[in-house]
């Protein structure tokens, strides 16, 4: 609890800071990287976009139409999410991509949004849990995790945990829940998963909360945005921690 303080605390010291903004990486592994984890990516970019951010939603899920998801405009945004679907982000699903080939990327679509007055300071970067792994686990300190509460479900996340535990060593995660009727349902699934990879994984999995419907309750969806920017990390303190 009082760490997810913490955390808030230092997003909002940036957001706030003086100066030009850091660009911050906020990496999120779909467990299931479906329509609605997409739905629900999208609505985040936009509630990001309430709070003052100005993320690009870099979408390496599978086929589906990631332009209209993300990048639809609705009454309560002037401007819509920039986009860049998988097709467009190719270098990063290539083999060996990793962390170097997900800065530049970032850095360059900051600097090409420049020139028309929309740099970015955040890349939302969503992919299924192990491709964000690779992409992401060096740059951050543990992997954000978007994951249905049913039991079929946390047994597929728990597999996807242990395989980039293994891979990848990454012993902190967060875990938020949709599709789940009440945030009792949500602390009850994120208790299952929590436990059992804290017994035969040694990884901590804090609660990352319920997960809005889409559409609806916009003050949720603002408040869930107010603690997915306490998980994101800029990309210079990241490559800092690369090269020491």
């Amino acid at each position: 609890m009082f760490e997810r303080g913490l955390d808030q605390a230092l997003g909002l010291r940036r957001m706030f800071a003086p100066g030009p903004r850091p660009l911050l990486l906020l990496g999120v592994g779909c467990a299931r990287s479906d329509a609605a984890d997409r739905a629900g990516v999208a609505a985040l970019a936009h509630a990001l976009q309430r709070a003052g951010h100005r993320p690009i939603l870099i979408d390496l899920l599978g086929d589906g139409d990631a332009r209209a998801a993300g990048g639809a405009g609705d009454r309560q945004h002037s401007a819509p999410c920039p986009v860049i679907a998988r097709e467009d982000a190719r270098r990063l699903l290539e083999p060996g991509a990793g962390p170097d080939e997900l800065v530049a990327l970032a850095r360059s679509l900051r600097d090409q949004g420049s020139w028309r007055g929309l740099a970015a300071d955040m890349a939302l970067v969503v992919a299924n849990p192990l491709r964000l792994a690779d992409l992401a686990a060096a740059l951050n300190d543990r992997i954000v995790l978007f994951a249905p509460g049913d039991a079929p479900s946390l047994a597929q996340l728990y597999a996807q945990v242990k395989a980039v535990r293994l891979a990848h060593g990454v012993t902190r995660y967060v875990a938020a829940f949709r599709d789940v009727r009440s945030r009792q349902g949500a602390l009850e699934a994120h208790r299952r998963l929590a436990d059992t990879a804290a017994r035969f994984l040694g990884a901590a999995v804090e609660f990352g909360g319920l997960i809005p419907p889409t559409g609806r309750d916009l003050r949720a969806w603002d408040q869930f945005a107010a603690d997915a920017i306490g998980w994101a990390c800029p990309f210079d303190d990241a490559q800092a921690s690369i090269t020491n």
